[in-house]
């Protein structure tokens, strides 16, 4: 178990929360950046998807470069140096176009947010109710995520929605530095056991759930919209749907946060990942009817963050040192990025359709997994 001693503040973990949460910021707004970038030919739309998956895979090794320098370096001079590159990235992309520049820098800007996300990781690592800090974290996220998404499409700078999606970025990486100002300077990582490392089998098939987790949602969610027209439902309607369903994604993470200790980590997840099986069913079998679509995506927003935080509790009772969970959100963000790939070759070969069946697919695989994992005797 943590030492009693080692335990953060609730000032630090609100302070590390919201660097991690400036960290996350663009991935509410890649939605906004990337549509703008294709409307503003700096970028060709086959080319958006190889960008989005750059900068979410640059996250993860930034994520781990983050846990290894604060090992090493103090909390404040890790975060203030990754959120002024952070800020400095995006301001340099203002007025830029092609894939060679803008792929060069969000894989830049992605390390750099992984870096950011690694202070929160720990310090959330570091307190005594890790599922609820975990919630917390993911509720201020998308909150934050949303409202800058939906103040975005409203605003251009020298008629720009491009450079304006870019400052929004620079300016949240100029916080997270400026809140990294009042972060202790022992904000560090659990220490490496000598007699077992931190991915050991069981943590590993943790670890591969939760990413088989976010992965197999970002398949559905990465699709949504396409999937709607596809079906004859109007913009309209999916901006209807996709802000019910972050409303329900608040409310799911502030249910975990406030029931979640209640409830077993591993059995919780393994139902959650069934019933989001069972969603992405009802979203095909809803696809003639308007409102039932929006009743399963407020249930699938729901079902999407109350799960996440239980990953972290699955991860603690298989490593009380706490140094498993330090590698969630590289295995999370990784599944994120090449799930969706994955099934985008099937929806090439197929329809679609092939995304929710992809995806339902993998919450199955989540469900054998993490119930099979019950077999493994977690280490003393």
């Amino acid at each position: 178990m943590i030492a009693e001693g080692s335990v953060v503040s609730g000032r630090t973990l609100a302070l590390a929360i919201l660097i991690g949460s400036c960290a996350l910021l663009v991935l509410g707004v890649h939605p906004v950046l990337l549509g703008a970038l294709v409307q503003e030919g700096r970028l060709a739309d086959a080319q958006v998807g190889n960008l989005v998956t750059i900068e979410m895979l640059a996250i993860v090794p930034g994520s781990l470069a983050g846990i290894a320098l604060l090992r090493r370096v103090g909390a404040r001079v890790v975060a203030i140096a990754a959120g002024l590159a952070m800020a400095a990235i995006n301001i340099v992309l203002l007025g830029q176009a092609g894939m060679t520049i803008l792929s060069f820098a969000r894989a830049i800007a992605g390390f750099s947010e992984g870096v950011l996300v690694a202070v929160a990781l720990v310090a959330i690592s570091r307190v005594m109710r890790v599922e609820r800090a975990s919630a917390i974290f993911l509720a201020v996220q998308t909150l934050m995520q949303a409202v800058v998404a939906a103040a975005l499409p409203a605003i251009t700078i020298a008629g720009s929605r491009v450079d304006a999606a870019l400052i929004a970025l620079a300016v949240a990486g100029v916080i997270a530095a400026a809140a990294a100002l009042a972060l202790p300077a022992a904000l560090r990582p659990t220490e490496p056991d000598g007699e077992r490392g931190a991915l050991t089998p069981a943590s590993l098939t943790a670890l591969t759930c939760a990413g088989l987790f976010l992965g197999a949602i970002v398949s559905v969610w990465g699709y949504f919209g396409l999937w709607l027209i596809h079906y004859g439902y109007p913009p309209t309607f999916e901006g209807t749907a996709v802000s019910l369903c972050l409303v329900a994604q608040v409310v799911g993470a502030l249910a975990a946060a406030r029931f979640g200790e209640g409830l077993p980590s591993r059995p919780t997840i393994v139902a959650c990942a069934m019933t989001a099986a069972a969603l992405v069913g009802a979203f095909y079998l809803a696809r003639g009817n308007a409102a039932a679509i929006i009743i399963v995506s407020i249930a699938f927003g729901f079902v999407w963050l109350f799960t996440l935080p239980f990953f972290a509790g699955w991860l603690i009772e298989i490593d009380p040192g706490r140094r498993a969970v330090l590698y969630l959100t590289a295995f999370q963000l990784g599944g994120a990025a090449l799930l969706p790939s994955l099934a985008g070759i099937a929806v090439g070969f197929w329809s679609i359709d092939a995304a929710l069946a992809f995806a339902a697919s993998a919450f199955i695989l989540l469900t054998l997994a993490a119930w099979s994992a019950g077999r493994m005797k977690a280490p003393g």
